[in-house]
């Protein structure tokens, strides 16, 4: 698949990074660049997982456009905090000032809650034009729960869709989809299996939960490219992106197996140099929410603020670009068929 030919002007500072807080473009950016700043008033977002890390820099930044911004929350007392703190923020932030934020309480773990918080939502709601499943750095929160609050939520975002400004889904992937593809039929690794990316992955263990991390991080590609396949036509577009490296809460909760393999490359001073800052690590999820030039455009892999490009399958974790089972449409169509049923539903039609 050739990307399309869509302008990166960030291209450049991306090509010699030095570090987070050096000269890459934040989420605040984008919406700067866009001339967005208080002018989406009518347009109503979801992010999940918006009390922390990337999903809190996300709602911040996308409130600053004027949009009503809600975001899901395990706990609503925490919920409340960041809604409380970003309010005090507006006290001295005027792009904060009016902001419009909620939130919807949803747990990731339970099916059950995410049906719950789709509902809330929907009464709260009548509009939805861009959803962000930005919630996952842990395989187990990953896709699915993403897959059933999307199908709980298609019909509005289908019907939210207007001529001017089609609705998106941003799926937050990551650069570790480099460690599997999809293992169709072998889900949860009832077989053991063989990463695609032998150098970090090769585990003795009869669970690898390095496999399964890259695995979600492929189905969330997959889903974003099945969106796009399903609904582009009818104004629904499927984007997905890799942040970047960025040291979230999740990185604190990484299976104890494998933080010996990653915190030694995680200290190199090549990867040092790559890491971003929260608002850097935003910006392509914000960009690919709102950016004017991916308008009415989707099954894309977002990375460093621009489309991403194929490279071997055997480069180098963390090398800019995306592998060859990045886009599948057999196999997306299977996900998509198999994932329909472990949510309890017969179709999505």
């Amino acid at each position: 698949m050739a990307p399309p030919s869509i302008p990166n002007p960030y291209a450049e500072v991306h090509a010699s990074p030095s570090g987070p807080g050096d000269a890459r473009p934040t989420a605040y950016q984008m919406i700067k660049d866009n001339d967005l700043l208080g002018k989406m008033t009518d347009k109503t977002f979801l992010v999940t997982g918006g009390t922390d890390g990337l999903g809190l820099e996300t709602v911040r930044t996308l409130a600053k456009t004027g949009a009503r911004v809600f975001f899901t929350a395990r706990s609503g007392e925490k919920a409340k905090k960041i809604v409380d703190s970003l309010a005090v923020e507006g006290k001295t932030d005027g792009e904060l000032k009016d902001a419009r934020i909620e939130w919807v309480q949803i747990d990731n773990m339970s099916l059950k809650s995410v049906k719950a918080g789709a509902e809330d939502f929907l009464r709260k709601s009548d509009k939805l034009n861009v959803l962000v499943a930005n919630a996952g750095a842990l395989p187990r929160l990953s896709f699915l729960a993403h897959f059933y609050l999307f199908q709980l939520l298609r019909p509005l975002l289908l019907k939210s869709s207007t001529r001017s400004f089609k609705s998106r889904v941003v799926t937050v992937a990551s650069t570790a989809h480099a460690f599997s593809t999809v293992q169709l039929g072998n889900y949860g690794q009832e077989s053991k299996v063989k990463s695609g990316y032998d150098k970090i992955c090769e585990l003795d263990v009869d669970f690898n939960p390095i496999i399964a991390y890259g695995q979600s991080k492929t189905a969330n590609i997959w889903m974003a490219n099945e969106i796009e396949r399903r609904y582009g036509a009818e104004g629904l577009h499927g984007l997905s992106i890799h942040p970047g490296g960025i040291v979230t809460a999740g990185y604190a909760n990484m299976d104890p197996i494998v933080q010996p393999i990653f915190e030694p490359l995680f200290s190199t001073e090549a990867f040092q140099k790559v890491f971003k800052s929260l608002s850097q690590g935003a910006a392509t999820q914000v960009l690919a929410a709102v950016g004017k030039d991916y308008e009415g455009k989707g099954g894309l892999y977002m990375e460093d603020c621009g489309v991403s490009r194929p490279i071997p399958d055997d480069e180098m974790v963390g090398t800019y670009g995306y592998r060859s089972w990045a886009f599948n449409p057999d196999g997306e169509k299977r996900l998509w068929a198999d994932s329909l049923k472990m949510v309890g539903l017969d179709a999505d039609e």
